[in-house]
């Protein structure tokens, strides 16, 4: 489900970031750099393009936001779930136990610090 979504907010954001760079602002836009026959005016003439890509643009905003939002409390939910199931099962399995081992290694190194070589008898 996760995986899902995430892809739904990556085509959002490519979508978002179309519908921005379309607009025409201050200094004309991604719009105006097609050579102006091929802008977001000509295609839903001048004032109802700006309305029609500002609402879009809205709307796109809204449902990024709320999806990446959905997103968060899904994975929140499943790893608080996971964390207060594995966790302690994890703490009583590698706990040492009171009587074995004592916690001192099985062997001591050798003294000297010179490690033994095989075949030399």
């Amino acid at each position: 489900m996760v995986v899902a979504l995430s892809i739904l907010v990556g085509l959002i954001a490519i979508a978002l970031v179309i519908t921005i760079l379309l607009q025409s602002g201050r200094g004309g836009g991604l719009a105006g750099a097609f050579g102006g026959s091929f802008g977001a005016s000509s295609v839903f003439g001048g004032h109802q393009a700006a309305d029609f890509l500002t609402k879009l643009t809205a709307g796109l905003a809204i449902a990024f936001v709320a999806i990446v939002l959905l997103i968060n409390v899904i994975s929140t939910r499943t790893t608080a779930q996971r964390s207060s199931s594995v966790i302690p099962q994890e703490a009583q399995r590698t706990a040492p136990m009171g009587g074995e081992g004592g916690g001192s290694p099985a062997t001591p190194p050798p003294a000297g610090g010179a490690l033994p070589m095989g075949g030399g008898e």
